[in-house]
């Protein structure tokens, strides 16, 4: 009956494989649920990725600036177009400000995840979530200064990344 564990997991649908990939920072295993042309986009991003090799490097940026993140889906839709629709919150710890682990600041995000698979794998994804509201948990200062300027702030870290 052992084989029957192994089977379970190769009947996971490639978005409870991501969520696993992601809730691990397994960039490897998330990149090999995209399709080759793949597009990625949300509410943190400046901008969509497009292609495995723009995802990983998105993923590679996010995990190590953010590494104890938790995905918790909460519910999960199918319409009639084969889209999957997952409700979601977010735990985890802000960037290491200044490179300190102890300035990481724990954050909570509520949001919504919509994939499209192609031959069992993602080739759309679109995520959305009240991303200023996270910079303000991540950075309390930006609680009391205006909207713009929180997201010039962001806009100049993903630069100083090269994700812009």
């Amino acid at each position: 009956m052992s084989g029957y564990a192994d089977s379970d997991v190769e009947l996971q649908s490639p978005v409870d494989q991501w969520v696993q990939a992601f809730n691990t920072g397994n960039v490897t295993a998330i990149v090999a649920l995209y399709t080759v042309d793949a597009e990625l986009s949300d509410s943190g991003m400046p901008r969509t990725r497009h292609g495995q090799r723009e995802i990983e490097r998105w993923f590679t940026l996010r995990f190590r600036s953010m590494p104890s993140n938790i995905y918790t889906p909460t519910s999960q839709a199918y319409n009639a177009d084969g889209e999957i629709r997952i409700t979601w919150t977010l735990y985890g710890r802000g960037p290491r400000l200044l490179g300190q682990a102890w300035l990481a600041r724990p954050f909570q995000a509520d949001g919504v995840s919509r994939f499209r698979l192609r031959d069992g794998y993602i080739y759309w994804q679109e995520g959305t979530y009240d991303h200023l509201a996270v910079l303000r948990q991540i950075v309390p200062l930006f609680r009391w200064c205006p909207a713009a300027l929180a997201r010039l702030v962001y806009s100049f870290y993903m630069r100083l990344h090269g994700q812009i």
